[in-house]
């Protein structure tokens, strides 16, 4: 199997594993709600059982179904145009311009000088273009998802004794996904930035058509950073993000739980 044909099986199984994921975790919700809509995180637990008759435990399924089935879908969106954007945007990075490689499947003309520089221009402003606004909901998410998981981590550990097996299955499921989640963002940014400086260090090695051509090749790399997954300079992910963002979950659930120890 080539490089190319490798890449497309690796974008299928990345998304056809992550869809699964979602459409599974869903049944299950829906099958957990359906068997205790008076759960702990469902809404039927604040009804008193007075009132908790037909059809207040249907109103309760239906409501929790419309705003599940939201919750997965645009989570769903979102990674289906987060792939398709680094399907067709890292090849042209990482294989199609990094020089030494055996195949590519565009003509060679593309790593000409002049075109070479042409390209990597263009999708440094393309990735400028939409980090403008995409990269500000990676800074986000990185805050939500380092939070979220720092406050469930605290509840099974403090209250473990005091929760129900549905409910600690829940918490463990759910912290375990939004970590591994975001490990494998933190990773794929950490893969593109290694991956454009293996790009520079090509074109650095590299004869060109004509001496000329050397030395200006070798004035406009220096004016060139690597195109990564970032929020201007206030979020950048790179080689250290992965243990920062373990570092951080890791002391502030040791913080909460030395803050209300009994």
């Amino acid at each position: 199997m080539d490089g190319n044909n490798k890449w497309d099986t690796l974008f299928a199984i990345v998304l056809e594993l992550f869809l699964g994921f979602v459409f599974v975790c869903y049944i299950l919700i829906m099958c957990i709600l359906i068997y205790d809509p008076r759960g702990v995180i469902f809404l039927g637990d604040l009804v008193p059982l007075k009132y908790y008759h037909f059809p207040v435990p249907l109103l309760i399924i239906l409501f929790h179904a419309y705003v599940r089935t939201f919750c997965h879908i645009m989570p769903s969106i979102m990674v289906g145009a987060a792939l398709a954007y680094g399907y067709f945007f890292t090849p042209i990075l990482i294989r199609e311009l990094r020089l030494g490689r055996i195949s590519y499947r565009t003509s060679r003309s593309l790593r000409m000088a002049k075109n070479a520089r042409h390209e990597y221009r263009s999708l440094q402003i393309l990735q400028a273009n939409i980090f403008s606004l995409v990269g500000l909901f990676l800074g986000l998410f990185n805050a939500i998802f380092t939070i979220i998981t720092v406050w469930m981590n605290f509840v099974l550990m403090r209250y473990w004794e005091e929760l129900k097996i549905i409910t600690k299955l829940q918490l463990l499921a759910w912290t375990s996904s939004i970590m591994g989640f975001w490990v494998v963002v933190l990773e794929l940014g950490h893969f593109q930035q290694s991956k454009c400086l293996k790009m520079q260090g090509s074109w650095k090695t590299n004869n060109w058509e004509n001496k000329k051509r050397d030395t200006f090749m070798k004035k406009f790399l220096r004016s060139c950073k690597p195109i990564v997954l970032s929020y201007g300079r206030q979020f950048v992910i790179g080689r250290v993000s992965v243990l920062v963002y373990f570092r951080g979950v890791v002391r502030g659930t040791f913080r909460a739980l030395l803050t209300t120890k009994k």
